[in-house]
């Protein structure tokens, strides 16, 4: 396939995953930036893997992106990206950070082992409106005793619409990091000098770039863009609850048939089922029954 862009926009499911999932070093960089970890906490063996708490509307889950990683303590990070707003994605990610949480003891931890996990969520959207910050950090605070926080659950949202729109913008590798997610688009040809300073903005950068993406890869960057349109206006016009239902469960079977097709022409050109896997998010059973 070929295409006019050099670079990718950088909040795909495909380009999110394959700089922040295939790479330690960006992943590690981007949550210390964003969260608010203790002083001398180093984040070290940062582990992809693949998500399992999925929203249980087909259709909402076109617009995110879903990281989920570990680090060699155990803690547990999420991050996400929604770029369709819904009124009730705050009591969403609430839900899926306290799962995690819990999910721990499917491991048969007792309550004290439990790990702490940390939610970090990009949003294209008015999340808090009348609020000019587009940084929001929640904890569990003591109502009385701010100094008293429970270090279980952290959630931090990061509004990319308001910070596009700042004057005056900082030079904090948070701020590096919200202008690679704001700034690098499909029309961007000169990737501004101070990302390319970063080592790290400058490497993510490049992961952008078309010529690192194979076919199968490259169509499903376009895919994702059309579900994403497909949501928007179905949102912008709304519909009744049966109507969304159909529209839903066809879309869902449609994106079910797609994939296997696209994993059958992989495996046909000679593609490795765990790549297969990777790409078109199928599990390794499926892909072998397929070969």
């Amino acid at each position: 396939m070929l295409t006019p862009y050099k670079y990718f926009s950088p909040v795909t499911d495909i380009t999110f995953r394959k700089v922040f999932g295939e790479h330690i070093d960006l992943a590690a960089s981007l949550l210390k930036a964003f969260l608010p970890l203790e002083d001398g906490r180093v984040i070290t063996d940062i582990q992809y893997v693949p998500p399992e708490m999925m929203p249980e509307n087909p259709l909402r889950k076109n617009s995110i992106v879903d990281v989920r990683c570990e680090d060699s303590a155990g803690t547990t990070f999420l991050v996400e990206m929604q770029l369709n707003w819904d009124s009730d994605f705050m009591q969403r990610v609430v839900f899926n950070t306290s799962k995690a949480y819990v999910k721990q003891l499917d491991k048969g931890k007792p309550f004290h082992l439990l790990q702490p996990v940390y939610s970090l969520n990009f949003v294209q959207g008015d999340l808090h409106k009348g609020l000019s910050e587009w940084y929001h950090p929640y904890q569990l605070v003591h109502v009385y005793h701010s100094d008293r926080v429970f270090d279980g659950l952290s959630i931090v949202f990061a509004e990319m619409g308001k910070y596009q729109q700042l004057e005056v913008k900082g030079h904090t590798k948070k701020d590096l990091w919200m202008r690679y997610f704001t700034e690098m688009t499909e029309k961007t040809r000169k990737p501004a000098p101070e990302l390319l300073a970063d080592p790290e903005v400058a490497k993510a950068i490049e992961l952008l770039e078309v010529i690192n993406y194979n076919e199968a890869e490259q169509e499903i960057y376009d895919r994702y863009w059309d579900a994403v349109s497909v949501e928007a206006t179905w949102k912008s016009i709304g519909w009744r609850d049966g109507e969304k239902a159909g529209v839903e469960k066809g879309l869902a079977q449609g994106r079910a048939d797609e994939k296997r097709q696209l994993a059958l022409n992989m495996l046909a050109e000679g593609f490795e089922p765990a790549v297969v896997a990777k790409i078109t998010s199928l599990t390794i059973e499926e892909i072998q029954k397929m070969a």
